[in-house]
């Protein structure tokens, strides 16, 4: 099951600006004067810096403003490092089309001015937006690409922002050592830098680390520290940024959680409602509203909702969280929605929603998390050192290269021709025989698949009823105990407790077969007594209220079949003819019957029910009937399992008389 200790944020503010919001408004009040055009634009561009990360929409404002200027005066020369400020409002807002697009062009613009600068800060938002899809492999290339560039042209500032993701990206790939390694660096910059916004972030970063690897005193004490930067500063996405994290650390403090939660949402809702960081509040708070559902009667004082709201609350939250990370393409989170989601359907009772939210998880889940890619990351972690050896050894070539050795090297080329063309001949033979491999192991994988099919259907349809006939005596005993005397009352508590431990021996037959089936489902033939297969019946459905069982059967009768298949069969069998009685008024008779003629044994099962059409047994003959999620795969069960063991069926009906339900075998 997919529970909320699992998550933690992934992703990160952009980068921070080489000015301190202290200066936020200096930078406006200059603006106000009467200045020329060439210092309005540099001023605008501090703004649109420090922006990027605080204000999105404002951000937008002033590098419209930019642009202006630059058409207007022709100066291309500074249209790269402007454009970033469209680059990170479409990253904000989460429009990725948009952002690789303007990113493209200002990466090509400042690659044509030789900008390194600015280029770094390219590099870092073409990986945060494949760290924002869930694309890691590419997300480290570009991040390993800042460092190398801002290291080189001075852009701490963004190198700082490169180490910071790439410590949560490891966080994330369970590789904590690695994770730890790049907050350290981060760190360490963002103290030699004297910048309270990184400094705050860094703590947040490390919160977050601490808390996710069940260190809460350590995430306390970073979370306070960094939460007194973001106040120092009025830094009101750093608060929010913070509060969503902080949100989940006490688990014991449902409710001062949730409240840091609803504070951290109207932020986000007043700075980017889409925001990647607003889909992991909606998240949380649907899993809030869970952890009320469950916890209802200690926080019920403190809620305004009724226990019932607080399901369909879970589902609203859950339902805007996963369509905006959908709309964004953001993999990763729509795979812990279908986790929540999952869970809340169990607690809903919706076994089938359950199934499909828990499948739907680890398949998002396994397109992210492939071991291919964590190789791959793994060699971009090491590609600088190989780069660095890699010119080095070319400068060793050039310097012993000389014109004697050129005819050793056309030798050795023919070599490798000769070499490479018998590599392909092999290749091109394993990828042969691997390709018929592959071809079988995906044979057997879809046998496997329909076995599993097979045996969820035959738990639940021999489990359903039994637990429905508990549950039904444990709400009469609850509900309406003035309504039975004692001894009534002592009846029933009997009975609850022997069907129970039937119930308990049920599922014990069934797993034990099922365990013994996993490798290949094939019926093993057996004599079998039929009074004991009876005897299961008699026993297993002691819980049915007011329907006589009635056993007819030669006491030396022997079958020859598979005891579990036949036991399958008739326990579906005597299920459908309890369901049929259910609404019969009077004398509520089942009739199971054995007997044999010369050739063949028969098994019939007789009710005095209203009867049915033939159409209703349809399933038992035609492969093509649909199986409903909830009716009819009983019917097509026992089918297949009679045909497994070699039985036929027969359907005789008639209104008002019941119905009678023949299987026939050949006598050996």
């Amino acid at each position: 099951m997919v529970t909320r200790s699992l998550l933690f944020i992934l992703f990160l503010p952009l980068t921070l600006a080489s000015q301190e919001f202290s200066k936020l408004e200096y930078f406006k009040s200059e603006l106000r004067k009467n200045i020329s055009e060439e210092r309005r634009f540099a001023l605008q561009q501090n703004l649109i810096d420090i922006y990027r990360i605080y204000n999105p929409d404002s951000c937008f404002a002033y590098t419209q403003k930019n642009l202006f200027l630059i058409r207007k005066n022709h100066w291309n020369v500074k249209k790269g490092k402007t454009l970033l400020g469209l680059v990170s409002y479409y990253t904000e807002k989460n429009n990725t089309g948009q952002a690789y697009r303007y990113n493209k062009e200002s990466a090509a613009l400042n690659t044509t001015n030789k900008d390194l600068y600015s280029l770094a800060d390219n590099y870092y938002l073409s990986g945060r937006l494949a760290h924002q899809k869930g694309e890691h492999a590419e997300a480290v290339r570009n991040y390993l690409k800042t460092v190398d560039l801002g290291t080189k042209s001075r852009n701490l500032w963004i190198v700082n922002s490169a180490y910071r993701s790439l410590a949560f990206l490891y966080l994330d790939e369970s590789n904590k050592e690695k994770a730890y390694e790049n907050i350290g660096k981060a760190l360490k910059i963002a103290g030699e830098s004297h910048s309270q916004e990184a400094l705050g972030f860094c703590h947040g970063v490390l919160a977050e680390m601490e808390r996710s690897l069940g260190k809460p005193r350590e995430a306390q004490v970073h979370f306070t520290k960094a939460y007194e930067y973001f106040k120092n500063t009025e830094n009101e996405f750093g608060q929010a940024w913070l509060l969503t994290n902080w949100s989940l650390l006490d688990v014991d403090h449902l409710a001062r959680g949730f409240k840091m939660q609803q504070e951290a949402q109207k932020m986000w809702d007043k700075i980017s409602p889409h925001h990647y960081m607003s889909v992991a509040n909606h998240y949380n708070m649907a899993f809030s509203y869970l952890e009320f559902y469950k916890q209802y009667e200690k926080y019920r004082s403190q809620l305004p909702w009724r226990k019932g709201q607080l399901l369909k609350e879970a589902r609203k939250e859950f339902a805007i969280s996963k369509k905006i990370a959908a709309g964004n393409n953001n993999k990763q989170w729509v795979m812990f929605n279908y986790g929540g989601l999952s869970e809340l359907s169990r607690l809903e009772g919706d076994l089938d929603g359950f199934a499909e939210n828990f499948q739907q998880y680890y398949n998002t889940r396994d397109s992210i998390y492939s071991q291919s890619r964590k190789n791959e990351m793994a060699k971009l972690e090491s590609q600088k050192v190989v780069e660095q050896k890699n010119k080095e050894i070319a400068l060793n070539k050039l310097i012993i290269r000389n014109k004697e050795k050129e005819k050793l090297y056309y030798l050795l080329g023919l070599l490798a021709f000769l070499i490479i063309g018998i590599l392909m001949f092999f290749l091109y033979r394993q990828s042969t025989r691997n390709s018929n491999r592959l071809e079988k192991l995906n044979a057997e994988l879809d046998k496997a698949n329909k076995t599993k099919m097979k045996f969820f259907g035959i738990l639940n349809h021999d489990l359903r009823s039994p637990v429905a006939g508990l549950i039904h005596f444990l709400h009469l005993q609850k509900e309406a105990p003035g309504l039975m005397d004692a001894e009534t009352q002592k009846r029933l508590e009997n009975k609850v407790i022997t069907a129970s431990e039937n119930l308990l021996q049920q599922m014990e037959d069934l797993l034990l077969w099922s365990k013994g089936q996993m490798e290949h489902f094939a019926p093993e033939m057996k004599a079998v007594q039929i009074g004991t297969v009876f005897k299961d019946i008699e026993k297993n459905f002691s819980w049915v209220e007011n329907v006589r069982f009635q056993f007819d059967f030669p006491e030396s009768m022997v079958l020859l079949t598979d005891i579990e298949y036949l036991k399958t069969i008739i326990r579906n069998l005597t299920n459908n003819a309890v369901k049929v009685l259910e609404q019969k008024e009077g004398e509520k008779i089942i009739l199971w019957k054995a007997y044999s003629d010369g050739e063949k044994n028969f098994l019939s099962i007789t009710d005095n029910g209203e009867g049915a059409s033939t159409e209703k047994f349809r399933a038992l003959f035609d492969d093509s009937v649909t199986i409903g999620t909830k009716k009819g795969l009983g019917l097509h069960l026992i089918r297949d399992l009679s045909k497994a063991i070699g039985m036929e069926i027969e359907v005789k009906t008639e209104k008002n008389r019941g119905s009678t339900l023949i299987l026939s075998s050949e006598k050996v």
